[in-house]
């Protein structure tokens, strides 16, 4: 089965981790690159983040290692206020494949979303990419602007972040904490990442997240297995989890082969086919 790894980060520095420095203990992207030919990772979309001042500069590193590793397909940080057309023109033309956003509340969401109805006709244009860090609250506040961006991948990140579990939530309780990002399944552009399982479990190492799993098959249930993305969230995982454990989200257990493969790389390798084709 051929990978694609819908959610990774790299960074110049190293992620610095919950112990100060990086948990992939040495170069990240000659870590990543022994991972990704060990587990058959095709290609593995890069997501930028410059949300904190130890972070700036990482959209120019994620352009210059994408220059010359075509396997990475990074997503330029924007913040939740947009960038102008000059800036969305110099991410194109330096490569990104899409952007990354971070939307923590609603009162951010909105914000974003008002600049997303402003370049929606630009962004389809490109079938541009995005990935959306937003808790359920936030996503619901989404939907008009998601819905102008009809034929770009919305890609929301780690199961739409429903927050960290004590104990396993029931089928009821976990549809309706995800119940304003599973109402944006009507829009057929949209997705979400089977990623960042253990920002559900608590304590947050306990593999292999059993609190995580009404949540997975909540969004199956309404996604279905063409819009559902494998993530392992490189290098931030590694603090709580193994790589290879990333590889065995729970939930997923009930696909059948043709499934396993959209949802562990062939859903994201055509949306990034439909990338290029609109961009050459």
């Amino acid at each position: 089965m051929e990978r694609a790894d819908a959610h990774l980060h790299l960074f110049a520095d190293g992620y610095p981790g919950r112990y100060g420095r990086s948990p992939a203990g040495g170069d990240e992207l000659a870590v990543y690159r022994t991972l990704r030919h060990e587990h058959g990772i095709a290609r593995a979309l890069v997501v930028g983040y410059e949300g904190g001042p130890e972070f700036t500069g990482n959209n120019r590193h994620l352009a210059r290692l994408a220059a010359t590793h075509d396997w990475i397909a990074p997503l330029a940080y924007v913040p939740v206020t947009g960038v102008d057309p000059a800036g969305l023109d110099r991410i194109r033309s330096a490569g990104f494949a899409g952007i990354a956003a971070y939307l923590p509340d609603p009162a951010a969401a909105d914000t974003f979303a008002d600049w997303l109805t402003r370049t929606a006709a630009t962004l389809a244009g490109t079938a541009t990419l995005l990935s959306l860090n937003a808790p359920p609250e936030a996503a619901g506040r989404l939907g008009r602007a998601l819905a102008a961006l009809d034929g770009c991948p919305v890609l929301f990140s780690h199961l739409g972040l429903p927050g960290r579990q004590s104990t396993v939530p029931g089928p009821q309780v976990a549809a309706a904490r995800l119940a304003p990002l599973t109402d944006l399944a009507r829009l057929p552009h949209v997705g979400v990442k089977v990623s960042g399982l253990y920002a559900v479990s608590d304590p947050a190492e306990g593999y292999p997240h059993t609190a995580a799993r009404p949540f997975v098959e909540t969004l199956l249930h309404h996604f279905g297995a063409q819009r559902l993305y494998w993530g392992s969230d490189f290098a931030p995982s590694l603090d709580h989890v193994s790589f290879a454990q990333t590889l065995h989200p729970v939930g997923l257990d009930g696909l059948s082969a043709a499934e396993a493969a959209d949802v562990f790389g062939g859903n994201l390798l055509r949306a990034l086919d439909r990338h290029a084709s609109a961009t050459r």
